[in-house]
């Protein structure tokens, strides 16, 4: 799969569908980290909640969580204009590329300001293959998995310089989201990892839960997206950690992506077939990351505040209330 292939739009002309293009940092160095997303929504006739696209931005600070800030703005659903060839999202002046996003709005809880360039190094990497992503009602493809990312990010008057900044983009769509997840990503100039575990509706009926997991660690190489080999590795989605390990033959690889509660934002996404889920995120979660080949260490990775985590659930967690 090409890049242009992995960012093409699903669900820009259908309604009941949802779909998101976001770009994530984790600075470990400066234990910090910024969640930008372009989305769509466009509802079926399940849901009573309006049709729209929207900015998101925000930002993450370990050392302070008090810093920590979201906001969304939302525009109508006509807003949202996307490109083929070359690619490109955009919502009046805000935009996304495959080498680089900008952006800007004002909203009640303040402004934020990015522009941004990256260069990217690794080929898509499709949670499930093409051919078989129709049998669930949603799907994520890690887009460009591994970023070096330079440019500016200003929130509320407050400029953050990246150099070199390690990220990745995502893309995301479905006629529904996953009923619970956890999502973890992170990178350097030596590691990517990307992957989820989701519990989702599938549409030959009942429910499935998965798990996806890509990583390249130096020469290693690890894509466990085989959809046979995912549903019989059903990890249980937490708000705790990210933990999961999948095995290709005599290798095994270990995950765990650990946040800390107070590093956590919740926000609320509207479901194309009606009700909601709460989405807790974070870019400064703690890594762990551990390559082996029977009980040979082949490759490991440890970083605080080094990478993306989320949980999902159709409820809020107790003591945790959504931002929005």
């Amino acid at each position: 799969m090409n890049l242009e292939a992995a960012n093409a739009t699903r669900g820009l002309d259908k309604p009941g569908t949802y779909e998101a293009w976001y770009v994530t940092i984790s600075e470990a160095a400066m234990r910090r980290g910024f969640w930008i997303r372009y989305t769509l929504f466009n509802p079926g006739t399940e849901s009573d909640a309006e049709a729209h696209s929207a900015l998101w931005a925000f930002a993450f600070d370990r050392d302070d969580p008090a810093n920590n800030w979201g906001s969304k703005c939302s525009f109508p659903f006509t807003a949202l204009q996307v490109g083929a060839k070359p690619f490109g999202v955009r919502i009046g002046d805000s935009q996304l590329a495959n080498s680089g996003c900008s952006g800007s709005f004002d909203s009640e809880r303040g402004r934020a300001r990015w522009d941004l360039k990256w260069e990217s190094r690794e080929p898509p990497f499709p949670f499930i293959p093409p051919r078989w992503q129709g049998i669930s009602t949603v799907a994520n493809i890690g887009a460009q998995p591994a970023l070096t990312v330079t440019g500016t990010i200003e929130i509320n008057g407050k400029t953050f310089r990246l150099d070199g900044a390690p990220g990745g983009q995502q893309h995301t769509w479905g006629e529904s989201h996953a009923l619970a997840w956890n999502w973890g990503f992170a990178s350097s100039p030596k590691f990517w990892v990307d992957g989820a575990t989701s519990r989702v509706k599938s549409r030959l009926g009942g429910i499935i839960t998965g798990t996806a997991l890509g990583a390249q660690m130096g020469e290693h190489r690890f894509l466990f997206n085989n959809p046979l080999s995912a549903l019989r590795n059903p990890a249980l989605p937490s708000p705790e950690a990210w933990t999961c390990e999948a095995q290709l033959g005599d290798r095994r690889l270990s995950v765990t992506i650990k946040p800390r509660h107070e590093d956590l934002i919740g926000v609320t996404y509207n479901d194309p077939k009606g009700g909601t889920r709460t989405c807790y995120h974070t870019e400064v979660a703690d890594l762990e990351l551990r390559l082996m080949r029977k009980q040979d260490l082949l490759a490991e990775t440890k970083h605080p505040a080094a990478a993306a985590f989320e949980f999902a659930s159709e409820r809020p967690l107790p003591g945790l209330k959504p931002l929005f």
